[in-house]
């Protein structure tokens, strides 16, 4: 029996979860110490594991004090049918990680750390195979009282669980279905509840169930409350994952006014940018896609026909700041009907592109259209003479790329006005596709997240290049390659005056 009124008890705690007991607490001492809460979660972490174990710790499987590789630290082994603990205490204040004690590698099983929620995998030395354990320190001063030690627990279990991370999908596969799947945000805690899902093969949007989490995602497979598997897999922290969703169009059949048809083919998909104060994703860099074909808009979406959605729809945006401010009461400038529409937010072109009958390309999509569905091709048209690039360091976080020899009949140059579309035929693509470039930058449907951040990708280039100042965005006309974000803060903070779109629409 544990009593707290005599001073802290992490060693009572330790050394009975190491012999696969509980502990009884006398409460009954007058006062409740400010180190109790801290200590009852140690509690609540060697109980957990014994309940989640109870059958191992409740049969006659037992070895005790079975060799280990060091000193001032003693292991127990609990066999039960396919499942193997090895409790672990430790009075190494400076704590311990290292290879600890002798185990038989078996096919089908692994090892996992469920103390610290670690997959542990056994290193072979001469030809044995040892597993590694890992214990935290403790402050030396502890050392011979009730508050000494600290505890681990390796686990050999059956392989019944798969899982991982590609973007914002997480994909759990379970080779079993009579119990349930967990999954926690971070370390199993009786103060928190996990993710409880049906035991089967199955992807899951992180953003929906775990918002802006970075970190480890522990998945367990339980049977009536026993554990049975657990795998772990980690989202690095500040890595942006795509959490857009593609909705596919009613298919149009024959081709849709002012559309050009791309055809179905395969893909590799490789980008560049500029400057990284903020990461880029690299979810997709490199994999070759199968893509479908579809329909694309030539040029972007223009003045006269947002004019028409507006009418049409009756469309009036939740967030009016910077709302089509280069309107004038609400009308378009005299002569600018056939010019790029701007000073829209991402949401403003996925309620155009809606009404139309049509939706955003993927970022994917838009570079295999402007492309042709060369991966080589840099720019729409067939650049003869390369295209030198001028490096400008401005800070130790910017670089600015100034582009020498394009010529200016094929697009603009970035000499900061903006024309109708339709102005530089000659820079078509092969597919017949205009205003790739040197336009405006052009929204894709890519919706991009992590931690701190969120953001839109763009692609293109605009006709503004800054000359004398930068942020974050650079203009001009760029590589079909050439990703930039435009970070999400409001609607208001997204329209401004080199950013419009065009639309796709499915086969």
């Amino acid at each position: 029996m544990a009593e707290i009124k005599f001073g802290k008890i992490q060693r009572e705690y330790a050394v009975a979860f190491f012999n696969g007991h509980g502990t009884e607490v006398n409460i009954m001492g007058a006062g409740k110490p400010d180190w109790t809460d801290e200590q009852y979660k140690y509690l609540g972490r060697t109980t957990r594991i014994l309940r989640e174990n109870t059958h191992n710790f409740a049969n006659h499987g037992y070895t005790p004090l079975i060799p280990t590789t060091a000193d001032s630290i003693w292991v127990n082994k609990w066999e039960y049918q396919d499942k193997i603990i090895y409790t672990v205490y430790s009075v190494i204040p400076q704590g311990y990680k290292g290879q600890l004690f002798e185990v038989e590698i078996d096919e089908g099983k692994h090892f996992v750390d469920l103390w610290h929620h670690r997959l542990r995998q056994p290193i072979n030395q001469n030809g044995k195979w040892f597993a590694e354990a890992e214990t935290d320190a403790f402050n030396a001063s502890d050392l011979g009282t009730n508050n000494e030690g600290n505890a681990d627990c390796i686990a050999r279990l059956p392989l019944i669980l798969a899982a991982s991370i590609d973007g914002d999908a997480l994909t759990i596969s379970a080779a079993k279905s009579k119990g349930e799947i967990r999954v926690w945000q971070g370390v199993p805690d009786y103060a928190k509840e996990p993710l409880k899902l049906k035991a089967q093969n199955q992807t899951l949007s992180l953003q929906k169930y775990f918002g802006r989490f970075e970190g480890d995602f522990i998945i367990q497979y339980m049977e009536d409350g026993i554990l049975r598997d657990e795998t772990i897999v980690r989202l690095e922290t500040g890595v942006p994952r795509r959490i857009s969703s593609v909705h596919k169009t009613k298919p149009a059949t024959a081709t849709p006014k002012g559309m050009a048809k791309i055809p179905a083919g395969n893909y590799k998909f490789k980008t560049t940018f500029g400057d990284e104060f903020i990461k880029y994703p690299k979810q997709d860099e490199g994999k070759t896609f199968a893509m479908s074909s579809f329909w694309m808009d030539v040029s972007p979406v223009t003045n006269a026909q947002f004019r028409e959605f507006i009418k049409s729809a009756g469309y009036k945006p939740t967030d009016k700041a910077n709302f089509l401010k280069h309107w004038k009461g609400g009308k378009i400038p005299a002569g600018q009907e056939n010019f790029p529409a701007v000073y829209v937010s991402y949401e403003d072109a996925k309620a155009y592109a809606a009404w139309a009958g049509k939706r955003l390309p993927t970022e994917a999509e838009w570079q295999y259209a402007a492309q042709a569905g060369d991966s080589a091709r840099e720019w729409p048209w067939n650049q003869e003479m390369p295209v030198k690039r001028r490096n400008e360091y401005v800070t130790n976080t910017l670089t600015v790329v100034h582009l020498d020899g394009i010529d200016s009949t094929l697009c603009n140059l970035g000499n900061g006005k903006l024309f109708p579309v339709g102005k530089h035929p000659k820079g078509s693509n092969p597919y017949g596709i205009q205003d790739l470039t040197g336009c405006v930058w052009q929204l894709t449907n890519d919706e991009y997240m992590q931690s701190s951040h969120r953001y839109i990708m763009l692609k293109g280039g605009s006709y503004f290049k800054p000359s004398g100042s930068w942020w974050y965005v650079q203009g001009g006309p760029r590589e079909l390659h050439f990703r930039q974000y435009l970070l999400r803060v409001s609607q208001g903070f997204e329209r401004n005056a080199t950013v419009g779109f065009r639309c796709v629409k499915d086969l």
